[in-house]
């Protein structure tokens, strides 16, 4: 008997490799001290490796860091062996509940596959070493307490809530029959809507009870559409949105509560008319001049941009209408150097995948943005900035509204989160050792572990190790 069960146990451990602790298991892992010997650190905001260090964790936070430490009886000894032990990853702009096409949850989807499929992304994002996401637009609250609550395995989650569009704005996806032909009468309302990926509000009062309703359920920052996008159909992307009155009122709300305004954006106009109101986050944000680039850097605004959007690779997207490759490959032209312009003039950048859809799409794309902003940064070190420490301010902006106060995410020092990795190789010299890949649509569909990547930490419980 005891043959058989050791039998089946190596079975389900060539299927599945990845095991995870239980709630139980993990909860007490957490209570003791890890102690992990003999690392090469990185901490989150230094050009260069600390070599041949110790890190004791105790709890959820690490405790202490230096040369020879020692731990109480019965801790968990892990010898490094020189690998590089870094903090976990931040992705500071997903849409964890957009798991399906626009078409699919528009017409063959409800908030129940929604909410399911969600439990996969996120499963995957802390196997690819994120230890914490925010969430940029959807229905993630109750994925966010179950998280916390150790029944669904995912990152640390900070949702937004349903971002916030003007009628007409980047987030009104209805069909043209479903918008009306009058202002008082403007009919359906999308699935995207109903679901509370985003909402719809036109004046002030619409828009303070838009942004309070957010707050109410567990927004931590809140995010509005202030431009035109390449994903909505009827609103051009040079559009500005929202006037100064309706933007200064969802800030100040959002102030009242503790915490930030995101925004979606990309002209100069807008990001003027958004930094005059006191919005400190720009999602995406290309299309800006040094003039522009210089007020952000003074005004201490943080720039969240999926570097793919200019990627001479986004024309190999087979779903890319070919009307559209033109108009794409002027923009790559124009704004290629942003990355080394936003360097240049010291703007704090961070780290997004933004990308949506079924679940191997996101992951290709996710592994292709981390090679590709090593490309458009001229500097690995500048992408992991962005990808830990950096990241980690931007989520502190929430206040009284983050989830997690107890210590700094983003960070390998003493009395932050225990939110660690552990990696063969270097990644200052080589993004491939955290997943960086130069394939992207071309990229194996299947999802794959990243196999330098040994140990995931979050909060002071490992969810692999396979030292």
């Amino acid at each position: 008997m005891k043959q058989l069960l050791l039998a089946a146990m190596l079975v389900v451990g060539s299927i599945c490799p990845l095991t995870f602790p239980s709630a139980i298991s993990a909860k007490e892992s957490a209570n003791s001290q890890v102690l992990f010997t003999n690392v090469n650190i990185f901490d989150g905001k230094t050009d260069k490796l600390a070599i041949g260090q110790d890190v004791l964790v105790e709890e959820n936070l690490i405790k202490q860091i230096g040369k020879g430490l020692e731990a109480n009886e019965g801790a968990t000894i892990i010898d490094g062996k020189g690998r590089t032990l870094m903090p976990g990853l931040i992705d500071g702009h997903a849409h964890v509940m957009l798991n399906g096409s626009y078409s699919q949850i528009e017409t063959n989807m409800d908030l129940t596959d929604l909410a399911y499929r969600a439990t996969r992304v996120m499963e995957r994002f802390l196997m690819d070493g994120f230890t914490a996401v925010r969430d940029m637009g959807g229905p993630a609250f109750g994925l966010q307490r179950n998280i916390d609550a150790g029944f669904v395995l995912g990152p640390r989650l900070y949702p937004s809530g349903a971002f916030i569009s003007q009628t007409s704005g980047h987030g009104d996806f209805r069909d043209r029959a479903d918008g009306g032909f009058s202002a008082a009468l403007p009919g359906d309302v999308s699935n995207f809507q109903r679901f509370g990926i985003g909402t719809v509000a036109d004046g002030v009062p619409a828009v303070l009870a838009a942004t309070r309703l957010n707050l109410r359920n567990g927004a931590t920052q809140i995010k509005i559409m202030a431009g035109g996008g390449g994903s909505s159909r009827f609103d051009p992307m040079d559009t500005t949105q929202f006037s100064k009155e309706e933007t200064c009122a969802i800030v100040e709300a959002t102030k009242d509560w503790g915490t930030y305004v995101a925004a979606h954006v990309f002209t100069d106009r807008a990001m003027n008319r958004l930094m005059e109101c006191g919005v400190k986050s720009f999602e995406h944000a290309f299309f800006m001049t040094e003039a522009t680039m210089k007020k952000i850097a003074e005004n201490g605004i943080y720039v969240v941009p999926q570097m793919w959007g200019l990627s001479p690779d986004l024309a190999k997207n087979p779903l890319m209408p070919k009307e559209k490759l033109p108009m794409l490959a002027q923009l790559q032209k124009e704004y290629g150097d942003l990355g080394k312009k936003l360097v240049k003039h010291g703007v704090k950048v961070v780290f997004a995948s933004d990308y949506v859809g079924v679940f191997s799409d996101a992951e290709r794309a996710r592994r292709y943005e981390l090679w590709w902003r090593t490309q458009a940064f001229g500097s690995n070190f500048e992408v992991l900035k962005q990808l830990t420490s950096i990241a980690g301010e931007l989520l502190a902006l929430s206040g009284p509204r983050n989830p997690y106060k107890a210590g700094k995410q983003g960070v390998i020092e003493e009395g932050a989160y225990a939110d660690i990795l552990l990696v063969n190789g270097n990644p200052l010299k080589d993004i491939a050792v955290i997943g960086g890949n130069e394939k992207w649509f071309d990229a194996d569909p299947e999802y794959k572990p990243i196999d330098t990547l040994h140990l995931i930490m979050k909060d002071g419980k490992i969810y692999k190790n396979t030292l």
